[in-house]
């Protein structure tokens, strides 16, 4: 049985949260990160509670990525979660697996792959399903349709010759898109589905008004809800880099290309408000984040700030 917690070690269990959500803010100044190495270093329960931080964020690898960000990254519920995550962690309640359960859709999918990790699956009809890091999904092949459930993340679609003619379906949150003989990306994003056609075309149909459909072409992109189509937008970008395992950008801000690297990476990679500003252009690895990282600080005025090995903060130089 596991040994009851002393009243210092749940206070610092408690402390270790709130350091948890101040690091993880927008803006840390260099006050914050010296009170916080100092909180650290004060005594033997600190480093043991925020060595349980650590913990749980490499636990953490093991779930869908999606939801292990919100669980971890999320302002409004990080303390709150953090340390009901850290408490079940050291065998306090009623254990890590129900904590883990509250969040792990995805985790009995039929492919799903780890953050960081990219892959290719051949599918019984000949067709090759591709999983961007981090995502889940679920495949049936019936009488009447080749269905993908798009549980998590991202995935590629190119699709092979039937020989039963029977369509092929990706069905999100928010809709259902039929291929029309062709090649295609899908993001399940919060509260929408962003579409991308390489190839052909692709017909979508919203799961909150069935009457209402809309077929997207080549070379265009659609974000869509479950009520409502928003704008089609010409997609400059044939084949996705990231299904090769690069990400290529040209004068993007630097905040937006950090937040996509963050996606591939173990634990928290963040870039200060006024660096985000900052224009890149350029092809980087996605399952080689410290590479891309050293490329954008020998070409940018800016500075990597490693809190711990796996907490890395980009600020201007």
């Amino acid at each position: 049985m596991t040994a009851p917690l002393s009243s210092s070690q749940r206070e610092a269990l408690r402390s270790a949260s709130h350091w948890y959500a101040v690091l993880s803010g927008e803006r840390v100044s260099p006050q914050q990160e010296l009170k916080w190495q100092r909180w650290v270093d004060a005594n033997q329960d600190n480093q043991w509670a925020w060595q349980q931080v650590e913990n749980l964020r490499q636990q953490m690898q093991g779930m869908p990525g999606e939801v292990a960000s919100k669980a971890l990254r999320d302002s409004q519920i990080t303390r709150r979660h953090v340390l009901k995550g850290l408490l079940l962690t050291v065998g306090v309640g009623a254990g890590w697996q129900l904590w883990r359960s509250e969040y792990a859709a995805g985790l009995g999918a039929d492919y799903r792959t780890a953050r960081g990790e990219i892959r290719h699956y051949p599918l019984d009809d000949g067709s090759l399903l591709t999983l961007d890091t981090a995502s889940a999904a679920n495949v049936s092949f019936t009488a009447l349709e080749r269905r993908i459930d798009l549980i998590e993340g991202t995935l590629a679609i190119t699709t092979g010759k039937d020989a039963a003619l029977r369509p092929l379906r990706v069905y999100t949150r928010q809709g259902q898109m039929t291929a029309l003989g062709t090649a295609f990306s899908v993001q399940q994003q919060p509260d929408s589905t962003l579409l991308r056609v390489s190839q052909h075309a692709v017909a979508v149909r919203l799961n909150h008004d069935a009457t209402q459909s809309l077929t997207v072409q080549q070379g265009q992109s659609l974000h869509f809800t479950a009520d409502r189509f928003g704008a089609l937008t010409r997609d400059v970008e044939r084949t996705p880099a990231w299904i090769n395992g690069w990400l290529s950008v040209s004068d993007r801000p630097l905040g937006e290309v950090i937040d996509q690297l963050a996606r591939y990476r173990q634990g928290m990679l963040r870039c200060d408000a006024d660096a985000a500003q900052l224009r890149v252009t350029g092809t980087f690895p996605l399952l080689n984040s410290d590479q891309a990282l050293l490329a954008l600080e020998q070409t940018l005025p800016v500075a990597l700030h490693r809190i711990t090995r796996y907490w890395v903060r980009v600020t201007r130089r």
